[in-house]
């Protein structure tokens, strides 16, 4: 793509985006998307907003797919090894979507500086990668497009998959497609994509057993001097053995990736599942992995959290191709809503491992350390926030923009202690009561809690409620569901203590209480109940391990036990174990099981 045609791209999104977002800078793209650089006006936080390629714009198929593949993958957010889509919008020939911008760098640069990986490092990124394609899985979604560009490492070495969605549109019958002309690369295609087949998940396992190939060899399984050279390898030819290429390699990981390779799909692993599974069983890592990855552009980083674009905007009108007579803006779609029968007795004591990786999705990826104008600036802003507000006879306080200390160097932490920064927000007073709980099910006909105090007891905490249930209350109130890092920042403070009070801790009155009960409890921004009364749920989902799905079944008598879990924080009077009152601890629980000691508290946005 010309410099001309980014610089009006460029222009036409910061005259339909402006008012809340700056572009900033093209930053990469070919093939599906452009992607450019942006920031967000009122809290600072970068994006990468990705535009559908000029060239595919007037294929209306293509367009649909990428508009309807991008709505679906808004549905994906929330697992911490895939980019979440924020936003997804069109206006007249420009299509795109918003996601965070991962500071970072992509597991192909990763790749080129490193030569080949070991094989801890390569089983990491793989694992984690697979979590994502298991998720996604699960919600029957296919990349369709993984390669080592589209996987990207964070600055605490957390993997991240980016792009589902967007490659689907490339399925769809064009010019393009019909001349016989391949969209992108043919490295990491599935044997059944060259034969224009029907994809599934595991065309994207085949994919991820081609990565994990180079990953530990270097080199791609299958070369040559054109992309008919390319397909025909993975349709016809056997992989290279890997011991030949690497003469010390586990004999356990080899037969993994030859598993990965077949040719014949019914023959790779039914799912990413699988996969991890037989991972766990057969190659077991010594030591904890922390991928190291250099930061793209440190410079143009600097400039965007500075407050200076790497260029000044355009003045110039864009071409009349981005110019439509009227701007249509379509919001992504939200997740659907589910239930699962109420099971109240089920035993939240079983389930006492913490996971020791780091897994946190922010609701605003600004994350990293500011300083200078930048900071003063932000902190500035923070000043003029009221510090107090009131939704409906609820009090809100705020949480001001600044670092914060998150996470603990304990053996028993979760989290590795590190400095982060967040955007200032503001956040409950309390726990949600079964009175305003009570308000949410007359105004809108949800289902009640099944807990015995909920209509008796209007001033305790509402408990056994999913994940589903909390998201429903908050954006009934116009609020939404904490992240991890929210939660833990409004109970520290910014001198990381351990509880909300201090570092000492008190005493566990072992029952239920009013939430706004114990005020010497409360926390630096004077929020209530952060540790105790009942665990709160956060939109944090928590990787929970085989052990943990195994010891909550046998809990609860046998039966399915869902993989899909959330992070709990806070601890409950309930429960003996007082471990969890401090505040960088946590547990994890099924997002759909209710339960007597957890309940919730919402978070709104500092405007």
């Amino acid at each position: 793509m010309s410099n001309a045609s980014r610089h009006a791209i460029r222009t036409a999104l910061n005259q339909v985006l402006g008012e809340k977002y700056e572009i900033l800078e093209w930053i990469g793209g070919g093939g599906m998307a452009e992607v450019f650089l942006a920031r967000h006006r009122a809290h600072g936080g970068l994006f990468a907003v990705k535009v559908l390629a000029e060239a595919l714009a007037d294929e209306p198929e293509i367009v649909a797919r990428f508009m309807d593949e991008a709505r679906t993958a808004a549905t994906l957010g929330g697992h911490p090894n895939i980019a979440p889509v924020y936003d997804v919008g069109e206006w007249g020939s420009l299509h795109w979507l918003i996601m965070p911008y991962i500071e970072g760098e992509d597991l192909k640069s990763y790749l080129e500086r490193h030569g080949r990986l070991s094989p801890p490092e390569a089983v990491s990124i793989i694992r984690q990668v697979a979590e994502a394609l298991a998720w996604a899985g699960e919600r029957r979604f296919v990349h369709r497009d993984l390669k080592p560009a589209n996987i990207r490492i964070d600055l605490s070495g957390r993997v991240i998959v980016l792009d589902f969605g967007i490659a689907k549109a490339g399925d769809a019958p064009s010019a393009r497609t019909r001349a016989g002309e391949t969209l992108g690369t043919p490295y990491y295609m599935s044997p059944e994509q060259i034969r224009a087949e029907p994809c599934d998940h595991r065309s994207d396992l085949y994919s991820l057993g081609v990565i994990f190939f180079e990953l530990l060899t270097g080199m791609k399984p299958f070369t040559g001097d054109s992309f008919r050279a390319i397909e025909i390898g993975h349709c016809q030819k056997a992989p290279p053995a890997l011991s030949t290429l690497v003469p010390d390699i586990d004999p356990e990981l080899e037969r993994i990736v030859n598993r990965l390779l077949e040719k014949d799909r019914e023959k790779r692993y039914s799912s990413a599942r699988e996969l991890l599974d037989d991972l766990r069983r057969s190659y077991r890592l010594e030591t904890e992995v922390r991928l190291q990855p250099v930061v793209d552009r440190p410079d143009l980083l600097e400039a965007a959290r500075s407050g200076a674009a790497a260029e000044p905007a355009p003045a110039a009108e864009a071409p009349p191709a981005w110019q439509p007579g009227a701007p249509e803006r379509r919001q992504a779609a939200p997740a659907k809503k589910s239930r699962v029968p109420l099971l109240a007795g089920a035993a939240l004591a079983v389930v006492a491992a913490v996971s020791a990786g780091i897994y946190f999705v922010s609701k605003s990826r600004d994350n990293g350390p500011k300083s200078g104008k930048a900071a003063q600036k932000a902190e500035s802003a923070s000043r003029e926030l009221p510090q107090v507000i009131q939704r409906e006879g609820v009090t809100m306080f705020l949480v001001p923009e600044g670092t914060f200390v998150f996470g603990d160097d304990s053996p028993e932490s979760p989290n590795r202690r590190q400095e982060l920064r967040l955007p200032a927000f503001y956040m409950d007073a309390t726990e949600v009561s079964n009175a305003q709980y009570a308000r949410f099910v007359q105004a809108t006909g949800h289902a009640e809690p099944s807990s015995e105090d909920f209509r008796s007891s209007p001033s305790l905490p509402v408990t056994h409620v999913t994940l589903a249930d909390a998201r429903a209350y908050c954006a009934w109130a116009g609020k939404r569901l904490p992240t991890e890092q929210e939660w833990e920042k409004a109970g520290r403070g910014t001198d990381g203590r351990i509880y909300p009070w201090g570092n000492q801790p008190m005493p566990n009155p072992g029952t239920l209480v009013p939430v706004d009960d114990y005020p010497e409890r409360q926390s630096p921004y004077r929020i209530l109940g952060l540790a105790g009364n009942v665990f709160e749920w956060v939109d944090t989902p928590f990787p929970a391990t085989e052990r943990e799905i195994e010891d909550l079944r046998r809990a609860l008598g046998g039966g399915e036990v869902s993989r899909e879990w959330y992070c709990i924080k806070g601890g409950s009077f309930l429960l003996k174990d007082d471990r969890f009152f401090r505040l960088y601890m946590r547990r994890g629980w099924p997002a759909g099981l209710p339960h007597a000691a957890i309940g919730f508290r919402c978070v709104k946005d500092a405007q």
